[in-house]
């Protein structure tokens, strides 16, 4: 496969590629600062390490939302290419959130669309050539075998793909560079130079995330990776209880105003029959005050299994984050000891070393 865009139209110049002397596969250099060994825009990484092929996979493979793909019709709309312009984004209200996990890429929530930026590297040309596309297991020591090696490429032309229809305009760009998503010093004429062959990927050619749908709505990830993924939430952004449960109020409230009313007009009813007397019979009458009767202890009890509901979700959160400390309190303690029992049998290995006499030769 060749790289989506030409060398020309690179917008990362930093890196280069070094034909090896002899034989071999062709090396990065950094350009702009040759003695630095670190991946642009990750100081942690080194180009020529298994760590960096351990940093494509944070940065761009989606392991979660891959395993829901066949179920994400559930979620968002069945269409890779639902993707709204940014400047649709913030007319609908939307603000720009910056992400790094990829796994929240075009996810949204509420009045929030959580956006990852695009890593320097992956706008170097000579990076696509030297790094992903020959990317196989006998040449990436880093990963264990080739499913795993062409998840890291497929990821890297869906998400790529993203851009192709995030910016479009001039807007879009600028809103881009406001918010960190792309340098600041390219121009659109550049951008879709460089991002044009990108929107020719088809769906067979990424990643099953990036194949099935484009935007995401976060509660119903939420909500249905506790059946796909036998999770409690697929990403928690609530920091307090009173936020997680506020969502539960207004469709409370709604359904309480609407027994209210159903109930207030049983009462009437009932006062009313009563003051009419026996008349018409007392059918109706018993009727009526039975069907009441069972309503309103029906409510009761409906009334009362929301509460406890509520409690026992209260509860169950408070036991998780208890087991959650528990548990990591028992590996540090664990971690300590087994710490100190080996420096224990080091320093008296050291001193049997040291006390045992030396042997002499026989000859």
């Amino acid at each position: 496969m060749l790289v989506p865009f030409p060398k020309d139209a690179e917008l990362n110049q930093q890196l280069s590629s070094v034909a090896p002397a002899t034989f071999g596969s062709c090396s990065l250099v950094r350009t702009d600062e040759p003695r630095s060994q670190c991946l642009p825009g990750r100081p942690r990484t080194l180009l020529h390490s298994v760590s960096l092929y351990q940093q494509l996979e944070r940065d761009l493979c989606t392991p979660d939302l891959d395993t829901l793909a066949p179920h994400l019709w559930l979620v968002a709309t069945q269409s890779s290419s639902h993707i709204n312009p940014l400047h649709e984004q913030i007319v609908k209200g939307c603000a720009v959130v910056v992400t790094e996990n990829p796994e929240l890429h075009l996810a949204w929530a509420d009045n929030r669309i959580f956006i990852k930026p695009v890593p320097p590297y992956l706008l170097s040309h000579a990076f696509w050539t030297t790094q992903l596309l020959p990317m196989t297991p006998e040449t990436v020591k880093g990963i264990q075998n080739e499913r795993c090696s062409s998840a890291i490429v497929k990821a890297a032309l869906g998400y790529m793909r993203t851009y192709y229809h995030l910016v479009q305009h001039e807007s879009d760009l600028h809103i881009a560079q406001e918010a960190r998503l792309l340098p600041s010093d390219i121009t659109l004429e550049q951008f879709h130079a460089f991002i044009g062959g990108f929107g020719d990927i088809q769906d067979d050619q990424v990643s099953p995330r990036y194949s099935t749908s484009g935007t995401l709505r976060l509660s119903r990830l939420n909500m249905w990776a506790k059946v796909f993924l036998r999770r409690f939430q697929f990403y928690h952004i609530n920091r307090q209880y009173g936020e997680y449960f506020a969502r539960f109020y207004a469709p409370i409230l709604f359904f309480l105003a609407i027994l209210t009313v159903v109930l207030g007009a049983m009462q009437v009813g009932l006062q009313a029959n009563s003051s009419c007397g026996d008349n018409d019979g007392g059918v109706q009458s018993a009727a009526l005050e039975k069907t009441s009767l069972w309503f309103s202890i029906a409510t009761l009890i409906g009334l009362c299994g929301i509460g406890l509901v509520l409690a026992l979700l209260l509860v169950f959160m408070w036991t998780r984050e208890l087991v959650y400390a528990t548990k990591d309190l028992v590996r540090r303690r664990r971690g300590a000891v087994r710490k100190r029992t080996e420096e224990g049998f080091s320093q008296e290995r050291a001193d049997k070393e040291v006390h045992t006499p030396s042997q002499q030769l026989q000859y």
